[in-house]
């Protein structure tokens, strides 16, 4: 499932990513919003994908859209700057398929800039370190899953779902951990994805929100770990500041 807007740059390499799976049973929806761009010139050109664009309420609604138009057993989630890394698929089935009591699998997920480079490599070896030693607590202090790793059974999807549109960024911490309380994911410990950090992605334009959602969610799942849901306000905050010094580096080394 990839939610699309404006993407033109990076669409078609995360469109190729999914080709390239040579996956048997893949159903790609793309859920466009309405791209002015070029993008669905690129969707109409692309072969082995259903798609819709029309303009939608934002991120989390053009998801619930592209999980009622899916018909698979498992929801991946790829944005369209994301991209699949290879046989993440037949990983991520192989392990549902041997593992059929779990509800959902992640995996790590290297960060990647916008001309598609690894870069924050202390971030992602951190979050890598989280994931191997995961708890629903130690979760409930900040998200180190990431959603284009995270693939989600169906039928899990259908009793905790769907995204809660009131979160305009951290719509996937708030369903995972919907999710996570009671039923811990299957952490594979290798890389199935990567999640760009560029100039204009999401991510970077809309930090400060993000965090502040973070800590919203923790609070509204927390329930029985007034501790944990502490920390994530203060490690929430935390990188607030760590971003708003970055930009003003960035800015004064600019000038």
């Amino acid at each position: 499932m990839t939610p699309c807007l404006n993407a033109v740059a990076t669409l078609t390499e995360t469109l190729q990513s999914v080709r390239l799976q040579r996956y048997a049973n893949v159903e790609h929806v793309v859920v466009d919003g309405g791209s002015r761009d070029g993008s669905v010139e690129i969707l109409e050109a692309a072969e082995g994908i259903r798609y819709v664009s029309e303009p939608d309420r934002g991120l989390s609604h053009a998801m619930n859209k592209g999980i009622a138009m899916a018909t698979g057993e498992v929801i991946g989630w790829l944005n369209a700057d994301d991209r699949y890394l290879p046989s993440a698929l037949h990983t991520v089935g192989q392990a549902l398929a041997e593992h059929p009591e779990a509800a959902w699998v992640t995996g790590y997920c290297p960060i990647i800039d916008g001309q598609g480079c690894e870069i924050r490599k202390p971030v992602t070896a951190y979050k890598n370190a989280l994931l191997r030693h995961w708890s629903f607590p130690l979760y409930l202090t900040h998200n180190f899953v990431s959603a284009p790793a995270t693939f989600v059974r169906r039928e899990t999807y259908a009793e905790v779902g769907p995204f809660d549109e009131r979160y305009r960024i951290s719509m996937d911490y708030d369903l995972w951990l919907r999710i996570a309380r009671g039923r811990p994911p299957l952490v594979l410990r290798r890389p199935l994805a990567n999640f760009r950090m560029a100039e204009g992605t999401l991510s970077m334009t809309g930090f400060e929100r993000q965090f502040r959602e973070h800590a919203e969610n923790a609070r509204t799942h927390g329930e029985g770990h007034s501790l944990a849901v502490a920390a994530n306000a203060v490690i929430s905050n935390a990188i607030i500041l760590m971003y708003r010094g970055l930009r003003l580096a960035r800015r004064l080394r600019a000038t």
